[in-house]
């Protein structure tokens, strides 16, 4: 019996949507959903009940399918500070997978009979092109980013983190995740387990990344460890513990900042540069889906969306027809 046919019976006794978006969080764990899709899953529906409430909705049985398609109006033009320094409209990835998850919720329901008719069978966040990553560095950037820490414990410790990002196209919770023995320094290979969608996956991880992490294992790692039995790789300074995705995104900004770049840097924009800077140097794109860990073709031909201008300029170098006529004088010359 699965997760949600064992709370059929309960479930069909309350129309509270609070209780009912507990109870589908719940059944969402034990079918084996991890915490962080659990956990996204639960700001999205308590942003929806808020916005029922204010309209006095707190039960779905008077949920409509109109209400919801006015709700996706709402996302749809809803600014969010979360992550950047000004205000900016959701993206259309962003309401999509909001979407998702309303639509997922009310199969639950309906599957727990609580409903008789899905109100959201007929909802759709509509079909956009997929954006852009909001941000890539350039080459020159990037090496900027590298060379911005220290040459003490906590710029050694940074420094070994920016470089296995961007060798590497990690997540920010797939390296935090990343225990001692998950690096290879001899073949150059990161094992990532239970990335997302809790896929295992290697990746290679350049010499680069390799001697910064060998450095920072050998000469800070072992002080900062409290218990020697912690098998986190990368630990924060005050705990000695695994570090927070939250200390992770400061170190990266604190040195994108003193890198003197002017944009807002994530650990996802070093996730979206590799991939980048993969593609412009020759990578196939099956090469850099199977680093990146995505599961569609379709997520990794996004970033060479973002190639095209330089494929271009290239072409107008190299094409006989296109290169200047003083650079074909020269050659027949």
């Amino acid at each position: 019996m699965s997760a949600t046919e064992s709370r059929l019976p309960s479930m069909m006794d309350t129309s509270d949507l609070e209780t009912l978006g507990d109870a589908y969080l719940e059944s969402s764990l034990a079918c084996g959903h991890s915490v962080a899709t659990v956990a996204y899953r639960r700001v999205y529906l308590r942003q929806l009940r808020a916005w029922l409430k204010i309209r006095g909705i707190e039960e779905v049985r008077t949920v409509t399918p109109t209400m919801l398609a006015n709700y996706v109006k709402y996302l749809s033009t809803r600014q969010t500070t979360y992550l950047q320094r000004v205000a900016r409209k959701l993206s259309a990835r962003t309401v999509a997978t909001e979407v998702s998850v309303v639509r997922s919720f009310f199969a639950w329901v309906t599957a727990c009979k609580v409903l008789q008719v899905n109100p959201a069978e007929e909802l759709s966040a509509g079909r956009g092109t997929p954006s852009l990553p909001r941000a890539v560095l350039t080459v020159a950037q990037a090496q900027a980013l590298m060379s911005a820490p220290g040459h003490d414990g906590v710029g050694l410790r940074d420094r070994a983190i920016l470089e296995t990002l961007y060798s590497t196209g990690l997540r920010r919770a797939e390296l935090c995740n990343l225990d001692c023995y998950d690096v290879d320094v001899v073949k150059g290979l990161v094992m990532v387990r239970q990335g997302k969608g809790r896929r295992d996956r290697i990746v290679p991880i350049g010499r680069r990344a390799i001697e910064a992490v060998r450095v920072y294992t050998k000469e800070i790692r072992t002080f900062l460890v409290r218990n020697r039995k912690e098998p986190a790789l990368f630990l924060a300074i005050s705990t000695g513990c695994r570090l927070k995705l939250k200390t992770l995104n400061s170190v990266v900004g604190k040195h994108a900042e003193r890198a003197g770049i002017a944009q807002h840097v994530m650990p996802i924009t070093l996730r979206h540069t590799c991939a980048t800077h993969l593609l412009q140097g020759g990578a196939d794109v099956r090469d850099v889906q199977a680093i990146l860990g995505h599961v569609c073709i379709e997520t990794t031909q996004i970033y060479t969306r973002v190639t095209t201008e330089d494929l271009v300029a290239v072409h107008q170098r190299s094409h006989p027809r296109d290169r200047p006529r003083r650079a074909v004088y020269e050659e027949r010359r």
